[in-house]
């Protein structure tokens, strides 16, 4: 049988779509890089360059239209409430006088496609969590814990209230948020209207139009973080670590990142029901997970050791993590030999093992190791 998990960000009422089905049938099944992008850094979003040089080509005409007439306020409170991609757009490349105001709007609109879980608290909780009592203490708030009383007549369980009342992460790629409106005036020669199909010159102005909206739609100055070496998974919460070298390194049998580390150290739940093979103390203890409901965030080895030569103490768990990663994945990797070869024929790349003199190695054996827990709660500037 076995329970369903979900990963749930508590601060912002959000849970991970790639969860919410029995833990065997999502852990090993995906690289959960969006997940990881999450807890990156954003680098900050900025126009298209076929954007940007449109802009500041030629003269900018006078404009004559009723609409310029608004004072600049009013228009500014006009995009405020444009939140469909196709008229916001559409809307901003009117003429550049429109686009410098709509830009800050623009900027928006790109961040809400990029929400951050970066420094928030997130737990993935098992189906049979029923009283928020049960929950990690003092992993709720006082005015959380009455929201979630309230709810309980209306869901039940807290892990049901949770699922169904917690929207899904809004982690979408730009190129995957069209609207079927744009995307018809993105890439075809005619576009639905009010009168039906009307036909979309080739050429002039409509062509100048659309490859701005192209230019919008496939921004890549928005892709706003990418894998790094050496990356670190940090808990701000206890000031712990798991290195992403060394997880790669670990002769775990299956291609695992940082985030199979996080959740299998953020589950909560009364049973140690998977929808795994296991029989390892580690695992079954898993379902009370040390780092659940703790506040994340991804760094590099660099930064982190910049804090720690100013006198900030970390604490590397990374065997913690890899102990339990080793036994899941060779206990279970079977399932999953389609999915290996999958992740091979996409030429999915990983580090190669050893790569980093100084990096260190997990310990092939199945030991039960754990690092001592920490009764702080402190945020840490990474």
């Amino acid at each position: 049988m076995g329970q369903f998990w979900t990963v749930f960000n508590i601060d912002a009422r959000e849970r991970y779509s790639s969860s919410g089905w029995k833990l065997g049938e999502w852990l090993f099944q995906d690289h959960h890089d969006d997940l990881l992008e999450l807890l990156r850094a954003k680098a900050p979003i900025t126009m298209p360059k076929e954007i940007e040089k449109r802009l500041t080509e030629g003269k900018t005409a006078v404009q004559s239209s009723t609409l310029f007439k608004l004072p600049t306020e009013i228009l500014d409170m006009i995009l405020a409430e444009l939140h469909r991609d196709d008229v916001l757009f559409m809307f901003a490349i009117t003429c550049k006088a429109i686009f410098v105001i709509a830009e800050r709007h623009l900027v928006k609109f790109y961040e809400d496609l990029f929400p951050s879980w970066r420094d928030c608290r997130i737990i993935c909780v098992g189906e049979y969590m029923d009283e928020q009592d049960e929950l990690p203490a003092g992993v709720l708030t006082e005015s959380e814990r009455e929201w979630v009383e309230s709810e309980r007549e209306n869901w039940g369980s807290c892990w049901s209230i949770f699922s169904e009342t917690f929207k899904n992460e809004r982690f979408k790629r730009v190129k995957d948020f069209k609207s079927p409106a744009c995307r018809a005036l993105l890439w075809k020669d005619e576009a639905w209207g009010p009168h039906g199909y009307t036909s979309i010159e080739r050429g002039g102005a409509y062509s100048v139009d659309r490859n701005m909206l192209r230019a919008l739609h496939g921004n890549e100055q928005v892709s706003t973080t990418s894998r790094v070496d050496r990356e670190v998974l940090c808990n701000v919460s206890k000031r712990e670590y798991v290195r992403d070298v060394a997880i790669y390194d670990a002769k775990i049998p299956m291609c695992v990142t940082l985030a199979h580390a996080l959740i299998v150290l953020i589950c909560w739940s009364p049973w140690a029901d998977y929808a795994l093979s296991y029989d390892l103390q580690a695992v079954r203890d898993m379902k009370h997970g040390r780092w659940a409901g703790d506040r994340f965030r991804i760094t590099t080895e660099d930064v982190l050791a910049d804090l720690e030569d100013k006198g900030e103490e970390w604490t590397d768990v990374t065997e913690e993590a890899g102990v339990i990663l080793r036994h899941l994945s060779k206990k279970n990797r079977g399932d999953w030999d389609w999915a290996l070869e999958e992740m091979r024929d996409t030429g999915h790349s990983w580090p190669e093992s050893g790569s980093s003199s100084d990096s260190g190695s997990c310990s092939s054996d199945n030991s039960d190791s754990e690092s001592s827990l920490s009764d702080t709660d402190t945020d840490a500037d990474l």
